[in-house]
């Protein structure tokens, strides 16, 4: 063999060396006992976890549960209210009424301003259907009703003491009278509420019972 033939084959012969070194370093560290060390290759990078959002039809069930008001109304619990549900803001002024339009931007940006913030501080596994059940019943209690009262249950996987607590969540004020009572729309909203929490398709009497209150 020529001098120059083996220079090539050594050369040859250190490049596969070093392929495999390099490859060795990428794929999971390589000690070198020389340098007692080892050389650790780039970390995975972690994927930030995907928030909790409501689906379009859970989104639709409030919007049908609240229905369309045009002007101003009392919604039975002393709150001023407007369009689908959007309870009226120091400052807001609706005396003209709105369009159905601007209720849907209005219903928009209450589930970013009250609903999404409160979902975020869930830290438990969820189905699709329990965050529409969860979402409906923030939009409607309010996030400080929900987690004072529901994420501590919730966070920790008692998913019974959650819906045992969403019940209760019933009273209101009676535009007559004054007092405090429970009120057949806002039983019937708990109930569908729980319901769809347990089951991704809710029963068909409470559906209805849901969309003519």
């Amino acid at each position: 063999m020529t001098s120059e033939a083996w220079n090539r084959r050594a050369a040859h012969r250190l490049l596969a060396i070093t392929t495999i070194v390099v490859a060795f370093v990428f794929v999971g560290g390589l000690r070198l006992p020389e340098f007692g060390a080892v050389i650790i290759g780039p970390a995975p990078t972690a994927l930030a976890p995907t928030p909790f959002r409501m689906s379009d039809s859970g989104l639709a069930r409030i919007r049908g549960s609240e229905a369309f008001r045009p002007r101003p109304y009392n919604d039975g619990a002393g709150n001023l209210t407007i369009g689908y549900g959007h309870l009226i803001r120091p400052g807001e002024n609706f005396s003209g009424g709105i369009t159905e339009p601007q209720a849907e931007a209005l219903f928009r940006q209450d589930v970013e301003r009250v609903v999404n913030p409160a979902l975020d501080r869930i830290t438990v596994a969820l189905t699709q259907n329990q965050v529409d059940a969860l979402g409906s019943f923030i939009f409607n209690v309010g996030a400080g009703g929900f987690l004072k009262n529901i994420l501590s249950y919730l966070n920790s996987g008692d998913f019974e003491g959650t819906t045992s607590h969403m019940l209760q969540f019933i009273r209101g004020r009676d535009v007559k009278s004054g007092m405090r009572k429970v009120l057949r729309g806002l039983l019937t909203r708990r109930q569908f509420e729980v319901a769809l929490f347990k089951n991704p398709v809710p029963l068909q009497y409470l559906n209805n019972l849901i969309t003519r209150s």
